[in-house]
């Protein structure tokens, strides 16, 4: 318990359920609580389509189930940060009943298919939530979707892989696709393409036009087709990733990646924001491994920003590795504010710039930066999905 403006505010930590760190909160002088997004008006990812680690299903259920022991019997209003309240003690309990009932059902039904030998896709395939959940207009899919939250739960608990030993080390797609259109023919694939929008079959008609555009994205009539399927595919989805994903396609197939507009989350306030130690994670996924097996260099950092103090960083065998603390074999001393050091390391190529602007506090081997800059590595968000 923590007393804050006056008020008492008690806390149940909730690990690894939509954030790796999460946390319920009970306000007692109001009667208020919230379970972050642990408890949403819509079904939650428990994979993120975006990407993310993928979520504990079974957590979800079991600290919603503790809420609901420590605070049930007195809660009056449920607040969500990214939804609106529910009001009245037995309107609270139910929707966090249903919620917490929901979780563990996709939790138990997933696992208990697994255990009957079903693969992800099957058991996505054949799950519905019991119409006391599913029919609950708060459990629906307005974020997440059922499909993917059953696949996701074989991800957390048993892997990647679905058990078919065909999966284990596949063909490339474009490879795949080349062999099953020379196996097949364009022609037929393509009729097989056109029947099936015809006849409203979308995901065979995206899964089967799908092996014509990667054996050959130039294929212009293959790729309207396809994105004709995805456009009908989106307008049929009730989770809208779902939606947003297969139109998305669409538009890639008609008109190419677009690049005008974005979320860029490797933007300065989010770099500058990372732990000193998160920044050297992230700097060593710019490494190039292959171009940096053979480099061998050390760079001892100073960050003169409060906290932070002395680091030393190391490439050798192509990997990236940074710990507190000065190396004495290191053939190179800098000093600086973390903005100006965090330059440095995710953009040596420009390290002269830097160190003169900046009038930074060097000594030794300045060149070791323009090796760094040799082996590391550059991103374009906008690469392709729908396309080869």
């Amino acid at each position: 318990m923590r007393t804050l403006g006056g008020w008492d505010f008690e806390f149940l930590y909730a690990p690894d359920t939509e954030a790796p760190e999460e946390m319920h909160i009970w306000i007692p002088a109001i009667k208020a609580l919230t379970c972050a997004e642990n408890a949403n008006h819509t079904m939650h990812n428990i994979q993120t389509i975006r990407g993310a680690r993928t979520r504990d299903a079974r957590n979800f259920a079991r600290y919603l189930d503790e809420t609901l022991v420590r605070w049930g019997q007195d809660v009056d209003v449920h607040y969500g940060p990214h939804t609106w309240p529910v009001w009245g003690n037995e309107t609270v309990v139910a929707f966090l009943e249903s919620q917490r009932d929901m979780y563990k059902f996709i939790h138990d039904q997933a696992l208990r298919l697994a255990n009957h030998g079903l693969t992800p896709l099957e058991a996505a395939e054949v799950v519905e939530l019991p119409d006391a959940i599913g029919k609950k207009w708060f459990n629906r899919y307005y974020h997440g979707g059922l499909h993917h939250n059953i696949r996701a739960v074989f991800h957390k608990e048993l892997g990647f892989w679905d058990g078919d030993p065909a999966t284990i080390l596949p063909l490339l797609p474009q490879d795949h696709a080349r062999r099953h259109v020379a196996l097949i023919g364009r022609d037929r694939i393509l009729q097989e393409g056109r029947g099936a929008i015809d006849a409203g079959d979308y995901r065979w008609a995206v899964q089967v036009l799908h092996h014509l555009v990667f054996a050959d994205p130039k294929d212009a009539e293959a790729k309207d087709l396809q994105a004709d399927a995805y456009e009908q595919l989106g307008y049929q989805q009730e989770v809208p990733q779902y939606r947003a994903i297969f139109l998305t396609a669409a538009m890639e197939l008609r008109g190419g990646v677009q690049s005008k507009s974005g979320v860029h989350t490797d933007n300065l306030d989010t770099i500058l924001a990372m732990p000193v130690e998160l920044l050297f994670d992230f700097a060593a996924v710019h490494l190039d491994g292959e171009k940096a097996a053979d480099v061998d260099l050390s760079i001892n950092l100073t960050f003169t920003d409060p906290g932070s103090g002395p680091w030393t960083m190391w490439v050798r065998s192509g990997v990236l590795n940074a710990r507190p603390g000065h190396a004495d074999q290191a053939r190179l001393h800098v000093t600086g504010p973390k903005p100006v050091l965090a330059a440095l390391l995710l953009d040596p190529a420009k390290a002269a710039d830097i160190i003169a602007k900046h009038s930074l506090a060097i000594d030794g081997d300045v060149s070791i930066f323009a090796t760094l800059a040799k082996v590391s590595d550059t991103f374009d968000p906008y690469f392709n999905i729908a396309t080869p």
